[in-house]
């Protein structure tokens, strides 16, 4: 097993499945620069969506949830979101303050298909990563997926019935902390379902994934696999066991927030 050159830049993009900080999937997705050799630009901002673009999920929430609306302290938001997973790896992520903000952030990137590395960053796995070399070229090291055993397992303990209460609790403060991002007309169901289904459908490799260096940096040696967004090729780091529990919790999620199921 060998590590990567000293010279392997830190990602620009770290993924994650759902770092939805008031729905519930509390991350940390960041590694060893592997793929895009520069930061990718802000994305531009989405035009609004059409009244008919939104889902109908809106009408669908449960009755018992009051939306505490624009006017709503930052220890109120802690204290919803903090009742959807007792992750010590999830409370770090609450710990880092102004949640409703930082949730906007993430569901907005991953709708995306970017991987909010600076607001994950402090819970980057430590451990680099590694290949292994064999005759046929270098392949990702088995053993490097366990740097996201505890994310995975951190997204397994998210109650999703007590995220979607979070959600609709607080929905009126993330819409508008997601429209204060550059989207003034911008639909906070809409962009959380793109998001949600972009994680459940991303691409899932068995077995061995082939990579190569490229100028210093490993990239994947399938060019499908290369030009695959960035959250894809995150997710694919992390292994099969870690993304198919991400991509389980990421479907819950959808059916518990009544967002439709299917894109």
């Amino acid at each position: 097993m060998e590590s990567p050159r000293s010279s392997l830049r830190r990602s620009s993009k770290v993924p994650l499945v759902i770092a939805l900080v008031a729905l519930g999937a509390a991350g940390y997705w960041a590694s060893r620069r592997f793929g895009s050799r520069t930061e990718a630009p802000a994305p531009p901002p989405a035009p609004a969506a059409a009244p008919g673009d939104e889902p109908a999920a809106r009408a669908g929430a449960p009755a018992d949830v009051r939306d505490l609306g624009a006017n709503i302290g930052e220890e109120e938001v802690r204290a919803l979101a903090d009742t959807v997973s007792p992750s010590e790896l999830y409370r770090r992520t609450l710990a880092q303050g102004d949640v409703a903000r930082r949730a906007a952030v993430l569901i907005d990137n991953l709708a995306q298909g970017a991987s909010p590395r600076r607001q994950l960053e402090p819970l980057r796995p430590e451990r680099p990563f590694t290949v292994l070399r064999r005759e046929g070229g270098a392949v990702i090291d088995p053993g490097s997926y366990a740097r996201y055993d505890a994310f995975a397992d951190a997204v397994s303990s998210v109650d999703a019935r007590a995220a979607a209460k979070a959600y609709w609790s607080l929905h009126t403060v993330l819409e508008l902390a997601y429209r204060a991002l550059g989207y003034p007309e911008g639909s906070l169901d809409a962009v959380t379902a793109r998001a949600l289904h972009g994680i459940a459908g991303a691409p899932l490799v068995e077995g061995d994934v082939a990579v190569e260096e490229r100028d210093g940096v490993f990239v994947f040696r399938d060019e499908r696999l290369e030009a695959a967004r960035e959250v894809d090729k995150h997710l694919l780091r992390m292994g099969p066991r870690n993304t198919r529990v991400v991509q389980a919790k990421a479907r819950e999620l959808l059916e518990a927030l009544g967002l439709p199921t299917r894109p």
